[in-house]
């Protein structure tokens, strides 16, 4: 008698999650889940996982068979066992690689080192290189795909003009050490900082790109043909993780799609997610742009009209990031999704025609002059939006458990309820940080390296609310960007004061 209970029950569950997230969506983000659980054991974060490697379990054992999910298991336990052979042991951390070299204008090298360490060199050394902590050579490098980019960098900064040409060189190389800290700074405060940061977004854009230049003069295949053709300047982009788990993804959805009937894009991006955790670093980029893209693919399910799609495709992304973004640097933009809509009609083409200035190299002055054009109105833009929106930016730190906590829900509502109804808890976590923002009022002094830095400002500085700030000197953008408070320069003060003061004469 239960067990036909039981049976009854499991069918009932199964009319009622008709049309929900397909089984193997649910099987493959449990394996990448434990995956991740496993990995991150010593972490804070192993409790949240757990809980979610759990609620994802009992969505798949209520609703399918239990048994079926041991051959996946034992893959995956193969497949870390196989990873942890192949992971190269730490090697001397007192010589490591240069990742870049930047040219200060004293004459002085200062090499961006593995791990983001910056040193001062001693010796003549280029990109590819290995040094010690000291600045001085231990290993010339014959041949290295940094010493290449960096090489194509120096080669663009001859065809156009700083500042673009440093946002050439991010968002085609993946180079973003000659950005000044003025640009991400508006860029990061408008919500559109994405854009400055080598994704699925840029991948996206270029294949879409050839994909309907291809379509037009009816190529079979567009987007697999596109994806193939764009693979040899994949290690120009330095071959990060990001990159890699966004070709593959459009890759595998180009070929899903050309090559097959029917074909899940959230299944797809789960078995990405797979490779990613088991044979990479999981970290805080990995994190957003999982859930970024996850977000994106649970806002195109359903049959709304197309501008209520639309506008669920534009907010998706912030509100499945937004948990991370709260917790880890405390600063979004409400209107960030509208910024973004608007900064891709410009993004679009600068895109395109920085790809088209380095496959060029720098030979044709008609895609030079465009694309410098494009990256000035680009630079400019972000600005605007920055102005126009800046009362829209709101600083609130939010503890781990709380946004733990609001993923988790989003995660639970999905699975056992409408994937809509995942975004509810975002919502909720938008309230409460208008409710309870973080925000200091004091007098203080902070080091203008500081002050003036892109991570101070994006962060930690929007804390400030109606404060004074000294510091040793301010920058015009800094005053800017940190709007809330009062900024002073004690360098014009120290002038000032050596002006001779004179009585003023009375007259008529």
């Amino acid at each position: 008698m239960p067990r036909i209970i039981i049976c009854l029950v499991k069918k009932k569950l199964r009319d009622i999650w008709r049309g929900k997230i397909e089984k193997p969506v649910v099987y493959v983000f449990f394996l990448s889940f434990l995956v991740l659980t496993v990995k991150e054991l010593q972490t804070p974060y192993f409790p949240l996982l757990f809980l979610s490697t759990l609620l994802i379990f009992l969505n798949y054992s209520l609703r399918f068979r239990v048994r079926e999910l041991l051959p996946g298991i034992i893959f995956v336990a193969v497949l870390l066992g196989v990873s942890s052979l192949l992971s190269r042991p730490p090697g001397n951390q007192n010589v490591r690689e240069v990742l870049w070299i930047k040219e200060l204008p004293n004459e002085e090298k200062v090499a961006v080192l593995e791990g983001h360490k910056y040193i001062k060199l001693k010796d003549d050394a280029l990109p590819g290189d290995k040094v010690n902590l000291n600045g001085r050579l231990v290993e010339r490098s014959n041949f290295s795909l940094e010493k290449v980019r960096y090489e194509l960098y120096r080669k663009l900064e001859e065809n156009i003009d700083y500042p673009i040409s440093s946002l050439v060189g991010a968002v085609t190389l993946g180079l973003r050490y000659e950005l000044p800290d003025s640009i991400k700074g508006y860029f990061s405060l408008a919500g559109i900082y994405h854009f400055l940061a080598i994704s699925g977004l840029h991948v996206g854009i270029v294949v879409g790109f050839l994909s309907l230049l291809f379509k037009t003069l009816r190529i079979r295949r567009p987007v697999t043909l596109s994806s193939i053709l764009i693979l040899p300047l994949i290690p120009l982009t330095g071959l990060t993780p990001s990159v890699l788990r966004a070709y593959l993804f459009t890759f595998l959805l180009g070929l899903g799609l050309e090559g097959y009937r029917k074909v899940n894009p959230l299944y797809l991006l789960g078995v990405v997610l797979l490779i990613s955790v088991t044979f990479t670093e999981f970290n805080l980029s990995a994190a957003l742009s999982f859930c970024a893209v996850g977000g994106i693919l649970l806002a195109l399910k359903g049959r709304e009209n197309w501008w209520l799609k639309t506008l669920k495709v534009s907010i998706s992304p912030v509100l499945f990031t937004l948990p991370l973004v709260l917790t880890v640097f405390g600063t979004f933009n409400l209107l960030s999704w509208i910024n973004s809509i608007v900064s891709t009609f410009l993004f679009v083409p600068f895109l395109v025609s920085s790809f088209a200035e380095q496959i060029t190299f720098g030979k044709s002055e008609l895609i030079n002059n465009l694309t410098e054009n494009l990256g000035f109105f680009f630079i400019e833009s972000s600005k605007f939006l920055f102005k126009l929106t800046k009362w829209a930016v709101v600083h609130c730190e939010v503890p781990l458990f709380i946004s733990g906590a609001v993923m988790v829900l989003s995660l639970f509502l999905i699975l056992f309820s409408k994937p809509i109804y995942g975004f509810v808890p975002s919502i909720l976590l938008i309230i409460y940080s208008l409710i309870f923002p973080t925000y200091i009022t004091k007098n203080v002094f902070i080091d203008g390296k500081k002050l003036n830095s892109f991570y101070f400002i994006s962060t930690e500085g929007q804390r400030y609310s109606n404060s004074k700030i000294e510091s040793n000197y301010v920058l015009p953008y800094t005053r800017e960007l940190l709007f809330k408070s009062k900024l002073v320069d004690l360098r014009l003060r120290k002038n000032c004061s050596k002006i001779p003061k004179t009585k003023r004469k009375r007259g008529r």
